[in-house]
Formats: structure tokens, sequence, C-alpha cells
């Protein structure tokens, strides 16, 4: 299972590009210095450099690579054109470390929107059966936000709360909590790892994430501990806009056996403040029934 990364259309390995290895799939999300594979082909260069005698003491990355001399991350896709400068010695390479401080930032491209049962669900994106989503970036960061659905069950929020930078978070555990008229709910996390990134804008105006769920309202940025192991846990794709499907058929029996308030009068689009609509379906209910 490979990690698919937004807006990054190659998926191929640097190694493979650069023709030291044979054409593989990036497994890592192009977090070349954290991939065991990027290890293992050093490591196994290495070893066949000291075995021949070979006395050139420059980067193994150098050597496997200098044949082409074109950057990693124009290799990756990320950039259009770029030589290497440094030997492939990317740890002090100081574009290297732009590049990596440019991931922290929202990308700017908006994602692909589709609509099930009256909701907005995003392409390429994951998603937490809390209904929180994790969008992995370039670099193997993932970006986090809440989805469309929850934000307009509860509806628009007094306060997010957001880890501090540096706290560690588990998938499935609480992170964001959302608060509303002196009631609280946290959100459950969809990625173990670190925060290294969170948005400024939604502690200064918690209803950004209703306004853009998908793209100014991301909550924070994590450095995961285990990607790939995670994102089996996660939907993705169909199988997203298949489970949004049958969280709205829940909510529809829900609201109509308790109420008799329709989900959608319109017929087309969801509430916008399920919750504030209908407040004798609630708060604590909802809760329980979708966000845990």
């Amino acid at each position: 299972m490979q990690p698919v990364i937004f807006s990054m259309e190659n998926d191929q390995c640097v190694w493979g590009r650069a023709g030291v290895i044979k054409p593989t799939k990036c497994v890592n999300a192009f977090d070349c210095l954290g991939c065991s594979l990027d290890q293992r082909v050093l490591s196994n260069f290495e070893e066949q450099r000291k075995a021949s005698g070979q006395s050139d003491r420059r980067p193994p990355r150098m050597l496997l690579m200098m044949r082409k001399g074109k950057c990693r991350h124009m290799l990756s896709g990320r950039i259009s054109y770029g030589s290497c400068s440094y030997a492939y010695d990317c740890v002090r390479c100081p574009f290297d470390q732009m590049i990596e401080d440019t991931s922290y930032l929202p990308n700017l491209r908006r994602p692909e929107v589709e609509r099930a049962s009256g909701f907005d669900v995003a392409r390429n994106y994951y998603y937490h059966h809390g209904h929180s989503w994790a969008r992995v970036e370039y670099g193997g960061r993932v970006r986090v936000g809440l989805d469309d659905f929850a934000l307009r069950l509860l509806g628009p929020q007094d306060e997010i709360q957001i880890p501090g930078l540096g706290s560690t978070v588990g998938q499935s555990r609480p992170a964001a909590v959302l608060k509303r008229s002196g009631k609280e709910a946290a959100s459950l996390c969809p990625m173990d790892g670190q925060v290294v990134a969170t948005n400024h804008n939604i502690l200064d105006r918690a209803t950004t994430a209703n306004d853009a769920p998908y793209a100014e309202g991301w909550l924070m940025v994590i450095q995961p501990k285990s990607l790939r192991n995670n994102l089996k846990n996660l939907f993705f794709d169909t199988e997203g806009m298949a489970w949004i499907d049958d969280e709205a058929s829940r909510l529809g029996g829900l609201l109509s056996g308790t109420t008799g308030y329709p989900t959608m009068p319109t017929g087309g689009e969801a509430l916008k403040d399920i919750y504030g609509t209908v407040p004798d379906i609630g708060w604590d209910q909802l809760v329980r029934e979708f966000m845990q």
C-alpha cells in the first residue's frame, strides 16, 4: 500500500528516476532521508564499494546520482528543474531546507470535491471513522482537519482547540476539541506522530473550518510515526464516499426517529448546522454516535 500524495502527479522513487534501481513506486511520500529503501540503496552501494577496494570517499548518494546531476526534488517532481550543488549531501543543502520549510505551509491547490448524500468529500484525502481527515503531502508530512460531515453535524464553533507544537498525538485518540455554547466534543486524530505546525487562523476564527474544511480550515500538520500502518486504518477514495453515504443514512434515521426532521430539506445539500437546527437531537448523542 503506497501513500497517495496530494497534488503530486509523479509517484516514482527518485532512485528509480535516476536509473540506480529499477522503476519503483515511492513508499514513503518522498521523505527520502527517512526512508528505509533509501538507506538500503546507500548501504548496498557502500558495501559494494568497500568490497571492490574503491578509495573514492565522496558521499554514496553523490556517486550514485552524479551521472544525472539532478536535484532529488527534480527527480521526485517537486520542482521542474534543478541541479545538485551539494554533492547530494541533502542535509547540508539550503535549498533542500527551503523545500522542507515550505512543506509546512498549506498547498494553494484546492482539492477536487464530490458530494455524497449532501456532504462534501475531498478526493485523494484519507478519512478516519471519527470524521477527521488526513492529507499526505510531500516529504511524508500529513495535514489534518475535520470533514464536512462533522462540521455540518455540530455547526459553527465558538472555539477549536488544537494540540500545541511538539505535542504527541495518536491515531483514534482525542486531539482537537470543538467548543460551542459550553458544550465540547473531542475529535479523534487520524495519525500517530508529532505536531509540527498548527493553523493560527482556526485559533483566531474557528468558523474558518466550516467555511473551507478541506483547504483553509485545516487544523495541524503531523510528522507521522507509522504512516503506512496508519493509512491502512483509514477510508480512501471510493471507500470514503461509500462510508459518508452510510453515515448520512444513519444520521437520517436518527433524525427522523427522534425529531422527524429531514437532514436535507432541499433535496441536495445537507443542513449547514444540523445540531443548531435540530437541538432536540442532543449534542451528546451526536458526538457519541459519530465522533467517537
